[in-house]
Order: structure tokens, then C-alpha cells, then sequence
């Protein structure tokens, strides 16, 4: 009995231990599986460490299925409940869109969060990244932080664009 009790002991260590930053792959991946949206427009997906994050939807102003689709955030976003992300040693997240969407520009920002959860959505903004061209996929560079990540999208084929918002707190992000 002690024995067993032992081995499970040393079990639920080894699964409770943090993980070795070191022994992370760094994601940033087009092989995501696909998601498909539960609401009457696409949104984007941040994805890091294996972990998948939904929006907090600014404004979507979507154009590519039968009738044109808009909508805003009901309260100012800053107020909206967010699900954080926890994510340790990685340097990169992959965003990508529902329902197979394609991607035509994008500018992803990052707010630290105290400035975030006053309402000021200016105050501290850091470019993470921008470009153009058709993507499944954009590979975002992350940093230590606890932050607000903003997205602003414009979909490929003239189908909109949409403005999104996730939280994320990342640690030992490798530099480089």
C-alpha cells in the first residue's frame, strides 16, 4: 500500500511540475486544426503552446457570405470578460481565422494590461506585427508581459475586416 501510494505520489508531481521553457517547441505553426465560428461570422484565433484562445470581438464587418454581417462590442471592450491565456517560454503565437477565412492585411498590437483595464487603448501600445498579402496564418512574436493583444483584420476577397481582443500573460519568452 505504501508503495502505490508512493508511485502515485511521484505521479501527480511529475504532472503538476511547471514546465522546462527550454523543452518547449517554439510554435508557430500552419498545421492548426481548423475551427469553424459559432456565431454568423468568422473570428480569429490567437493559438499558442498547443492552446487555442477566442476572441473578445471589437467590430466585425463581415462581407463574404449571403448578407452582410456587422456588429460591435455591446459595453466599451475593456470591460468584457476575457479568458487569459498563461503561456511559458514560447516566442511566437499563431493567428488564424474560422471557417477557413483568409487573411489580407493585419496590424497586431499589444497593450499593457494596466493601461487595457483603465480604458486606455493607446497608452503603451507596442507594434507586434503588421504586413500584407493573402495568409491562413500570421506568426505573431510575443514578450513577457501581462498584456491585451489587439487585432485589427482586413479579410482577403474583399469579405471586411474586424477588430479582436485576447489576453495573454507570457513569461520567459526566449529573446531573439
Amino acid at each position: 500500500m505504501a508503495i502505490a501510494l508512493a508511485g502515485l505520489l511521484v505521479l501527480l508531481a511529475a504532472c503538476a511540475s511547471a514546465p522546462d521553457p527550454s523543452v518547449l517547441a517554439d510554435e508557430c505553426s500552419s498545421e492548426l486544426p481548423a475551427r469553424t465560428s459559432p456565431v454568423d461570422y468568422p473570428v480569429a484565433i490567437l493559438h499558442v503552446a498547443g492552446d487555442d484562445l477566442a476572441p473578445v470581438v471589437g467590430e466585425v464587418e463581415w462581407l463574404g457570405a449571403g448578407e452582410p454581417v456587422a456588429t460591435t462590442a455591446p459595453r466599451p471592450v475593456h470591460l468584457e470578460r476575457f479568458t487569459v491565456l498563461q503561456t511559458q517560454g514560447h516566442s511566437h503565437a499563431s493567428l488564424r481565422m474560422t471557417d477557413d477565412v483568409a487573411i489580407e492585411t493585419w496590424r497586431i498590437d499589444a497593450l499593457p494590461l494596466a493601461a487595457f483595464r483603465a480604458g486606455d487603448l493607446e497608452t503603451g501600445r507596442v507594434r507586434w506585427i503588421e504586413g500584407d498579402g493573402p495568409t491562413e496564418v500570421i506568426c505573431v512574436p510575443i514578450s513577457d508581459g501581462e498584456w491585451a493583444i489587439v487585432g485589427d483584420l482586413t479579410f482577403a476577397d474583399d469579405a471586411g475586416s474586424a477588430t479582436f481582443y485576447w489576453r495573454l500573460n507570457v513569461i520567459e519568452a526566449p529573446s531573439g
